[in-house]
């Protein structure tokens, strides 16, 4: 962006551009404003069509918004296509369980947790040794 701001100083004063076109023929400036010219007609007619997109994109918003005004739809309405019956995002459940085991001391230890995810190491150990599932081992 250094050149662009750079190129925008220079440009910027009738004096600046005097003294940087100082050296160059008259032809070669003929030729740099004919360019100049040029790439100013292509951002004008880039500039419409960006116009024109933006205008047939807020008409058709209206006419979208017209017509769920009258069919008595909403945004919320939209969003609940997908699966009706469904508000908002899905939270997952789990049920928590007092599990009893007895830890490598020979201590009957209480653990409070779920039947699935991850165990304490006293209590993995305790399930490998005696061959118990994990809902074996609930208590409340």
């Amino acid at each position: 962006m250094k050149l662009l701001d750079e190129l925008h100083h220079r440009l910027g004063s009738k004096s600046r551009i005097r003294s940087l076109f100082k050296d160059v023929s008259i032809q070669d400036l003929e030729k740099i404003l004919d360019r100049l010219k040029g790439v100013h007609k292509e951002k004008l007619q880039s500039r419409v069509k960006e116009d024109a997109k933006r205008q047939k994109k807020m008409k058709d918003i209206v006419a979208i918004q017209k017509e769920m005004v009258e069919l008595g739809i909403t945004l919320s309405d939209l969003d609940n296509i997908s699966e009706p019956g469904k508000t908002g995002k899905r939270r997952r459940t789990v049920t928590r369980h007092i599990f009893q085991y007895e830890n490598s001391a020979g201590q009957i230890v209480h653990w409070e947790g779920s039947t699935t995810g991850r165990l304490p190491k006293a209590f993995q150990e305790y399930l490998e040794k005696t061959q118990k599932k994990r809902a074996e081992c609930i208590i409340k």
